[in-house]
């Protein structure tokens, strides 16, 4: 079930650990310079298992999630629903969406993008709340202030996403929090301590300012100097071009859409019902704690509003500048928190229907998440299926170096336990892809070395000859691929 953009990770991870380094202009990034993001988890996992990658993976995502759910344990007991906490991360340890199994629990991708929002706004809260209270000492918050100044660089070093995605909603939030205060009480409001509230919008601008130096070094340090694709280039007009549109992706996200076939009357068409089930429960939720704002604690005030402004800033974004479906993966929690946020606050919930409903929940998840799981390894989205005998081949021909379009090519170098380097071609194999590869492999690789095609690309490995002036002899078939040597 690996795809090349997961298997990615793991190759740069273990460049990375070869060169000791942060980053290197060794290789081709894709849209974001990955300074801080899921190969950090992979590198541990290569350290402590460098023979088996299988296991290196599976250690680097164990490290990932625990890292992100206790993020969001510490949010909840930071709003002062401790007994939440687990239940929040129970939902969230769960593959209950297509989007949420591919590109969370699976592949990663987006575990650093929820922990560079669950923990910034826990900790800014926890600020505000102590100068508030005075409930810390000034040493204790100012170490506070520092980490989330240093969350903010770190996640702006990567890219401008979580400056659209987190930060800039805040902003917006801040801004809205310090009118209101402005317009009831002029400019002592925004002096005075006078609220948790205030107090976390004033704090916020320190996490947005060290977003923008992070993002501001972005730009200066990596662009032109390494080798990657930015979002710089994003135009109007290039989103889903619909509100209903952007806020259905969403809603799918828990488990209604998937790329796998769900018959209705199969338990991955019960997972699918169940993921319209959560899907309509966290929009309802949403809704019901909006209704709900004024009756609701401070503290509960706060995340709903910055929940709230970043439902609004970010499906702006993805209705009408830029957006795709799973963008929507770091968000997720958001939704996830506001159910049991809103069993809990919802005075027309009776005791037992309080305690009742956090198990139905559960119930749906699991539901949702095992028809999602049975689907996908049925018919795995972008996988190569029965490549065993293939790479069975090319590790008993002893070969280290081959070349194979893009969806198979960092695949092989994975599943081979690092022990064959692959050079990635375009879907044509007319030149080699400058994508998520070494920058080494702008040429195709010197001496004896294998081509990997699927069956019905005969046409493609005609081009690979004559673009590149090879003779190749077919050495490898079966009913999905095959195989030609190479010397060059």
């Amino acid at each position: 079930m690996i795809d090349s953009d997961m298997a990615s990770e793991m190759l740069l991870s273990d460049l990375l650990n070869k060169q000791h380094a942060i980053i290197t202009k060794d290789w081709i990034y894709s849209t974001e310079i990955k300074v801080f993001e899921g190969q950090w988890f992979y590198r541990i996992g290569l350290l402590l298992s460098p023979e088996n990658w299988l296991v290196a993976r599976t250690i680097g995502t164990m490290i990932g999630l625990t890292v992100f759910l206790l993020g969001v344990m510490y949010l909840a007991k930071i709003l002062e629903h401790k007994e939440l906490g687990v239940w929040m991360a129970a939902f969230l340890a769960w593959p209950f969406g297509f989007w949420y199994f591919f590109d969370v629990i699976l592949g990663t991708f987006y575990i650093p993008h929820c922990i560079f929002i669950v923990y910034p706004l826990a900790i800014t809260i926890s600020i505000a709340k102590s100068i508030k209270n005075g409930g810390f000492k000034k040493v204790i918050i100012g170490l506070q202030i520092a980490l989330i100044f240093a969350l903010g660089v770190m996640s702006g070093l990567n890219g401008i996403r979580q400056t659209l995605i987190f930060y800039a909603p805040v902003f917006v939030y801040a801004i809205v929090v310090a009118y209101l205060g402005f317009r009831e009480a002029g400019l002592d409001a925004i002096k005075a301590n006078v609220s948790v509230k205030m107090n976390f919008a004033k704090v916020s601008m320190i996490g947005l300012v060290g977003n923008v130096m992070g993002y501001g070094l972005n730009i200066v340090l990596f662009t032109n100097r390494y080798n990657y694709s930015s979002f710089n280039a994003m135009t109007w007009g290039n989103g889903s071009d619909s509100i209903l549109k952007t806020i259905k992706w969403y809603f799918n996200s828990y488990g209604l859409f998937d790329f796998a076939t769900k018959n209705f009357f199969s338990l991955s068409g019960i997972g699918a019902g169940c993921g319209l089930v959560l899907g309509a429960l966290v929009i309802i939720s949403i809704f019901r704690l909006l209704m709900l704002l004024r009756k609701l604690d401070e503290l509960t005030q706060i995340y709903v509003g910055v929940m709230t402004a970043v439902f609004v800033v970010v499906g702006a974004v993805f209705t009408y500048i830029w957006g795709e479906e799973q963008y929507w993966c770091p968000l997720i929690p958001l939704g996830v928190i506001a159910v049991f946020l809103e069993i809990k606050c919802d005075p027309i919930l009776k005791d037992f229907e309080k305690k009742a409903l956090p198990v139905l929940v559960m119930l749906c998840v699991m539901l949702s998440a095992i028809g999602t799981t049975k689907a996908n390894v049925a018919t795995p989205f972008r996988a190569n299926v029965g490549f065993d005998g293939a790479l069975q081949f090319i590790q008993e021909q002893g070969y280290t170096k081959g070349v194979a379009s893009f969806w198979m090519s960092d695949c092989v170098t994975e599943l081979t336990n690092g022990n064959v380097e692959m050079w990635t071609m375009n879907d044509e194999y007319t030149e080699t892809l400058l994508w998520l590869q070494s920058n080494n492999h702008r040429e195709i690789p010197d001496g004896e070395f294998f081509g990997l095609y699927n069956i019905n690309d005969q046409e493609f490995e005609d081009n690979f000859e004559d673009t590149f002036g090879v003779e190749g002899q077919k050495v490898y078939e079966d009913e999905r691929y095959m195989i030609y040597s190479y010397e060059k």
